[in-house]
């Protein structure tokens, strides 16, 4: 949960749940994989602005030692910052490396 004051950020405030399962037991032996899902809702500080959702899912798992690959879904409904379309859907891959 978040909160701006003064109106000194884009979103007055913010609540996200994350539901995260690390290492998923299975036939594949998925070790060191991580699959979550993801709820956000959004209230903006800009005048005529809308209160935005989104549902996220992933799935990170190890492409080589220290590097991960995360391939992630997001669903946006109502876009707080446009009243031009009421849902948008993102797909992404990213990498991950720590050291």
């Amino acid at each position: 949960m978040g909160k701006s004051w003064n109106d000194s950020a884009i979103f007055k405030q913010q609540l996200g749940l994350h539901f995260l399962y690390d290492n998923p037991s299975g036939p594949a032996g998925l070790k060191y994989d991580l699959i979550g899902i993801a709820g956000n809702w959004v209230e903006s500080v800009v005048a005529g602005s809308r209160d935005e959702y989104n549902l996220e899912v992933f799935y990170r798992f190890p492409l080589f030692p220290s590097v991960d690959t995360r391939l992630s879904y997001q669903y946006v409904h109502h876009p707080a910052l446009t009243r031009e379309i009421d849902s948008a859907s993102v797909f992404s891959l990213g990498l991950r490396t720590v050291f």
